[in-house]
């Protein structure tokens, strides 16, 4: 192949794995970019140009006395093994003689009419059209009848130039993409003498080429040429820290690709069935965890959108084309359109790197209208409250919110009444009346001396325990698993927090909070669940934290380690607990980790150290606890 012709595919990653730059002194290299069109766009088009008629119907021949008559209905369109189209439709044709007001010697005939076609780009490059090459009349077993010549000439006169006639429009696809293409170019460039200062205006329909399992329609695109020395040394140099409006602009990018990306997984799960729903919804969580892992390093890239754009693509570009084909016509091309733009970027950012990407809100809003042209900037929000159809995306009960928004004055006082209802409720006066009212009210805000340290574990113990029998309550826990969840809550709160909500830091009381924006008692990640809890309560209430920390486990136990590994691959239930933790502490891509022998070694030590604390609490209690906060 041409060096400077590339083709680009689903899945995009696995065809572009291993390419290299263009050679310097190279002429522009040309990248192909396909759109796949499923064929019931192809049908739409036929409906809205040909089978218009009552019940979608078309009448392709009738004369004045209507005794000779030809009308198709029903067509099925999909491509053949030879890069040609098939066309499959019904047919009525009535054949007779019309003399003194009837019609003598009449004959009818219904069967399927197949024609065969081939595809190519209309002469203004905006469309694609079709020709008839073949057609022939099929019996109920698909095998081919011999026509009378009349209706091979009804056919080939009136049939023919009106499927001749079908056009696809593909001129909003293209202003679509070159809009997105436009929206990422890193800065303006000087045009060369005698050519455009527009990186994109060479983005065309170049070819169209019919596939068994779509019509590929190709776009083509001259890219600029690589730099006069690729083969010199490219280190960048060190980067001086960003500035404080560097930091901010660092904020709202990240912010602007969480909110582009929560609303493309809730949009297309709107269309999507129980099946695809859980995996987008997985897909927004390994997101959201990526996010989670750039906020937590040192480094700050002043691009921090680009690389979580080119981690989420390859899982979600064939969720998009899985989900086209459920669609009707219309929205498939767009569809369609969608998954080719998020290709071309990354086409773009992989091979021609030296054009820059750069994946701002502008540019995000330029890619959601592709698949949405009426979606506003409110809809691509970056918003922190609790949003119960988010919730219902994860299989959660979207009712998880407390009673009432606590304020600030208030705090102290409302967690205590709502913790009190809850130990009275779920564990019984009797039980409750172990803990003394001054305990309860300073479990918020409350980071225990030394020698109160016994009774801060047993108060802890026994909130753990009220939300562990609400758990057991709910149904959705097994019983079967209930020792083994009661272990896992109270090892995974000892391992992220030592059992606590808050610290002293500067003489001041302040709830625990990691680099990466985890918090509170189970240091809940306010980016990755960002939409499903109340990011306030999480800081403020070690009761809520506590509870959102229960539900989030009992996800990975259930829905994960549970229903995808089970017994049979992970073996005993503990190993179960084991698995639900790697995913509580890493995203759902962790589950496997703990029996991976290629996890790497920092996380081995992290599964270790939980492994340890597990058992201790399953044989010492919750007392074990005493050495991480004595230590």
């Amino acid at each position: 192949m041409n060096q400077a012709h590339r083709k680009f595919g689903l899945p995009a990653l696995a065809l572009l794995a291993g390419a290299a730059l263009f050679p310097a002194g190279a002429p522009a290299a040309m990248l192909e970019i396909p759109v796949a069109l499923d064929y019931r766009i192809v049908e739409q088009a036929l409906g809205e140009q040909v089978f218009s008629g009552p019940g979608g119907t078309a009448e392709v021949y009738a004369d004045a006395t209507r005794c000779n008559t030809l009308v198709l209905s029903e067509p099925r369109v999909e491509g053949a093994d030879d890069g040609r189209v098939r066309l499959l439709t019904s047919l009525r044709a009535h054949a007779g003689t019309p003399l003194f007001g009837r019609c003598w010697f009449a004959k009818s005939w219904s069967g399927l009419i197949e024609t065969v076609q081939t595809a190519q780009v209309t002469p203004e490059a905006s469309g694609v059209s079709f020709r008839v090459v073949d057609s022939s009349l099929l019996r109920a077993d698909d095998r081919h009848e011999v026509l009378p010549e009349f209706l091979k000439s009804w056919i080939a006169d009136y049939l023919h130039p009106r499927l001749g006639a079908v056009t696809i429009d593909l001129q909003p696809a293209v202003a679509g993409l070159r809009e997105v293409l436009d929206s990422v170019a890193l800065e303006a460039r000087p045009a060369p003498p005698g050519e455009t200062a527009d990186l994109f205006a060479s983005l065309r329909l170049a070819a169209v080429r019919p596939a068994p399992e779509s019509l590929v329609a190709v776009l083509s695109l001259d890219v600029p040429e690589a730099p006069a020395d690729p083969l010199a040394d490219t280190t960048p140099p060190a980067e001086a820290p960003l500035t404080a409006e560097e930091l901010a602009a660092w904020d709202e990018a990240w912010q602007a690709w969480d909110g582009f990306a929560t609303w493309l997984i809730k949009t297309l799960a709107l269309q999507a069935g129980p099946a695809l729903t859980e995996a987008l919804a997985e897909t927004l969580l390994a997101a959201r965890y990526d996010l989670r892992d750039a906020l937590a390093g040192d480094a700050r890239d002043r691009d921090p959108v680009r690389e979580l754009f080119v981690q989420s693509w390859e899982r979600l570009a064939p969720l998009v084309a899985d989900l086209q084909l459920d669609l009707p016509g219309s929205q498939a091309l767009r569809y369609a359109t969608f998954v080719s733009a998020g290709n071309a970027l990354l086409s773009l950012d992989l091979l021609a790197p030296h054009l820059g990407m750069r994946l701002d809100r502008d540019a995000l809003r330029s890619m959601a209208r592709v698949l949405a042209p009426a979606v506003s900037d409110y809809d691509l929000r970056y918003d922190t409250a609790v949003d119960p159809d988010l919730r219902l995306l994860f299989g959660l009960d979207p009712d998880f919110a407390v009673d009432m928004k606590l304020e600030e004055d208030d705090q102290a006082t409302a967690a205590v009444a709502l913790l009190a209802r809850l130990l009275d409720g779920l564990i019984g006066s009797a039980h409750a009346a172990q803990i003394r009212p001054e305990l309860i009210k300073q479990l918020n805000g409350w980071v225990p001396r030394r020698p109160e340290i016994e009774d801060y574990l047993h108060t802890v113990e026994q909130l753990l325990d009220a939300v562990a029998r609400a758990e057991h309550g709910r149904g959705k826990l097994p019983e079967a698993y209930f020792e083994v969840y009661d272990a896992l809550l109270r090892a995974t709160a000892w391992q992220e927090s030592c059992w606590r909500q808050y610290i002293v830091r500067q003489g001041a009381v302040e709830t625990i909070r990691s680099p990466a924006g985890s918090v509170g008692l189970m240091q809940i990640n306010i980016h990755v669940w960002r939409g499903l809890y109340d990011l306030d309560l999480l800081l403020a209430s070690i009761d809520y934290n506590a509870r959102a920390g229960s539900e989030i486990l009992v996800h990975y136990l259930v829905d994960y380690a549970i229903r995808k590994l089970g017994p049979e691959t992970a073996g005993s239930p503990d190993n179960i607990a084991r698995a639900a933790y790697a995913a509580y502490n890493g995203g759902p891509k962790h589950l496997t980790r703990v029996r991976d022998p290629k996890t790497a070694a920092s996380l081995k030590k992290i599964d270790k150290a939980f492994w340890q604390k597990y058992r201790a609490i399953q044989t010492e209690g919750p007392l074990a606890v005493k050495s991480c906060l004595a230590g």
